[in-house]
């Protein structure tokens, strides 16, 4: 009966990752806030880091910039709270990060050579830095499970 129930929340975790990279792909290619294709010579490349907190910082409009660094952090969270549950390798924070890093890059370069939205260093960091927060929610989730076990 355990094995069972192992088995279902298994395959519920599993295809909720699946759905969850697909929604990413799908809101980072397919849905964006202007649908025209940028060019070889008109490509949307900015490459300064920490330039959108900057700019939150200084730029009358603090709030639009907030929302995008805030957003980009959020899009990650799931990623670095869901794979530890997927697969072992990734129970390690060094590993998880580095592969939300290595999946913003991929995102980010397939942007580039695609000509959808904008490619930014910006989104890479913010993407990692929530793909962290997500690994903390993951060993926060797991420490408070094992305590809730350990008192059956």
């Amino acid at each position: 009966m355990h094995q069972k129930n192992y088995e279902k929340r298994k395959t519920l975790i599993n295809c909720t990752f699946l759905i969850y990279i697909l929604g990413v792909l799908f809101v980072t290619f397919i849905v964006r806030e202007t649908m025209v294709l940028r060019t070889p010579e008109n490509r949307g490349v900015v490459l300064t880091p920490l330039r959108e907190f900057e700019a939150m910082l200084v730029q009358p409009n603090h709030k639009f910039w907030f929302m995008q660094i805030f957003l980009n952090v959020l899009l990650f969270v799931p990623f670095g709270a869901l794979l530890p549950c997927v697969a072992k390798p990734f129970r390690n924070p060094v590993v998880t990060v580095f592969a939300g890093f290595l999946f913003s890059s991929f995102i980010e370069t397939m942007q580039y050579i695609t000509g959808r939205g904008l490619t930014e260093v910006d989104d890479v960091i913010t993407n990692t830095m929530g793909a962290a927060f997500g690994y903390v929610f993951f060993s926060a989730a797991m420490f408070l499970y094992r305590q809730r076990e350990s008192e059956w």
